[in-house]
């Protein structure tokens, strides 16, 4: 009886010890860690660019490394890597077992832009018929793609564009609202009243540009070159 409850005994804790050791968490596989970075990464560039498609390859981790599967991920951007190009991925896990690694990616964008609809000369203002939308690489950064005919309209560009050439910020400029030496109305508000002089302008400005200008007084007073050859000044 003894032995027949040693024995018992003994294949209950046998049983117990089988079970904590199932109970411990099993290994992350590279892909799954993989597919779960690329879907976080995938919502952060429709959060951040929506309408913009995104190829996305995160390279999968060392081999070598043997990972526990994890409760929550936590995934966060390196300094410096952006949601475009190469970057780095930190990834966290806090429970059951702690670790954390970093994951090399590539992102490519391709979506909706305002390109040239014929070739068009240097420092004429663009019309909406100068302008179409078509989707591309996005090769530059996203946020300087122009995406709406209403940014483009009645900017200047820089230099000659071909038809088909994507347009972005760098490639236009605002026309000039003031030139150097045309007579301008400088214009000082207080609450209550307002007073304006003319003035000369002593250099091109566009609208929020600082400027300066010599009133017939000959003193010179600066302030931001406003719409109609204006130049605000404040008190």
């Amino acid at each position: 009886m003894v032995f027949l409850l040693r024995s018992l005994t003994i294949f209950v804790w046998l049983m117990g010890g089988a079970v904590a050791a199932d109970a411990r968490p099993g290994p992350l596989s590279a892909d799954a860690l993989s597919q779960a970075a690329s879907r976080y990464l995938e919502a952060q560039v429709q959060k951040e660019w929506p309408g913009l498609k995104a190829k996305i390859d995160v390279l999968a981790p060392d081999p070598r490394l043997r990972l526990t599967t994890c409760n929550q991920l936590q995934f966060a951007l390196s300094p410096g890597s952006a949601l475009q190009g190469v970057g780095s991925l930190g990834v966290r896990c806090e429970s059951p077992l702690a670790w954390a690694l970093y994951l090399r990616y590539r992102i490519e964008l391709r979506g909706p832009a305002l390109v040239a609809a014929r070739p068009l000369p240097a420092r004429e203002p663009l019309k909406a018929a100068d302008l179409e939308i078509r989707e591309i690489d996005y090769t530059a950064p996203a946020g300087q793609y122009l995406r709406q005919p209403q940014q483009a309209v009645g900017l200047l560009a820089k230099q000659p564009l071909k038809a088909g050439q994507p347009l972005t910020y760098g490639l236009l400029v605002r026309p000039l609202a003031i030139r150097t030496g045309q007579k301008v109305r400088i214009v000082v508000e207080q609450p209550g009243f307002s007073v304006s002089q003319e003035c000369t302008a002593m250099a091109n400005a566009n609208v929020g540009d600082l400027v300066r200008c010599r009133v017939p007084s000959g003193r010179i007073v600066q302030g931001i070159a406003g719409e109609a050859g204006t130049i605000q000044v404040k008190p």
